[in-house]
């Protein structure tokens, strides 16, 4: 866990009314408020875990954290904020998208979509999540040319584990007919990641890839939660050399999306099943 040693905080005496939010909202409780602003406690800025709460806090702007800018975060005033309503409906219309257009995403659209998912929670801040995405039809093709390369080879020399024998069939779908079971064509993947010894890995992976689809949604693009691809990288472990994957890191979850070519009408219609505890 990386520790914040230098957290540079800073108040503005000029704006700062010593309201006191920064100090209640501590989650590790290193600040406090004396005679003038507030601070950070004697021999705790190492306890900094780097979350920010003081800095978003702040009513008056005036708190400054880690050498960042509070004017340069979003206000978040109630202005411009979607309705209950309209993210009902984008989540309930939300679709795994399985047809895509042979087209890219523009390469700083996704590089928004990442800032975005970035900034989803993660166990005790642990901001060490990182992304390896395929932004490149070209790049793309030639990662899904390797991984049917190295099934067909698993399939050839009976190697796969017990439990994968489906394998076989979408194997022979892409050798026969080109058939892309595993990634349906789409143009991009990005792979959420995290080192072996986070706090919560695999939960931050998960997490931050929510936060990217919904985030590609109001973009109006198509995503698909690709069981297929982690399960094809785990059986293929040099395929983590074109990613990029670090040593003693975990690949927590793999996201196929691109511009879609279908579009759906209608949400569908699911009732949850909810256990009320008293």
């Amino acid at each position: 866990m990386e520790q914040f040693n230098d957290n540079q905080f800073h108040v503005d005496q000029a704006k700062c009314i010593r309201c006191g939010e920064c100090v209640n909202e501590c989650p590790v409780n290193i600040l406090v408020i004396g005679d003038t602003v507030p601070f950070v406690a004697d021999g705790r800025s190492g306890d900094c875990i780097g979350c920010q709460h003081c800095l978003a806090v702040c009513p008056e702007g005036a708190v400054s954290v880690l050498g960042l800018n509070p004017e340069d975060s979003y206000q978040l005033d109630g202005t411009e904020m979607p309705s209950y309503l309209q993210l009902d409906r984008l989540l309930r219309g939300r679709r795994s998208v399985r047809r895509y257009l042979d087209e890219d995403v523009d390469s700083t659209v996704i590089v928004k979509l990442l800032q975005t998912a970035f900034h989803a929670p993660s166990g005790r801040n642990d901001r060490r999540l990182s992304f390896s995405v395929i932004d490149r039809r070209e790049i793309m093709n030639r990662f899904r040319e390797q991984t049917y390369d190295g099934l067909s080879e698993l399939v050839k020399n009976n190697e796969l584990p017990a439990g994968y024998d489906f394998f076989v069939d979408i194997v022979n779908g892409w050798t026969m007919y080109q058939v892309d079971v595993l990634f349906r064509w789409a143009p991009h993947l990005v792979v959420a990641t995290a080192p072996i010894d986070s706090p919560s890995a695999e939960v931050d992976t998960i997490i931050a890839l929510s936060h990217f689809e919904i985030a590609a949604q109001g973009l109006g693009l198509g995503t698909l939660w690709n069981g297929f691809a982690k399960m094809s990288i785990s059986l293929l472990p040099e395929l983590k050399i074109p990613l990029k994957v670090p040593e003693q890191t975990l690949i927590g979850f793999t996201m196929s999306f691109g511009k879609p070519e279908v579009s759906y009408a209608r949400s569908v219609q699911y009732e949850p099943l909810v256990r009320i505890v008293e």
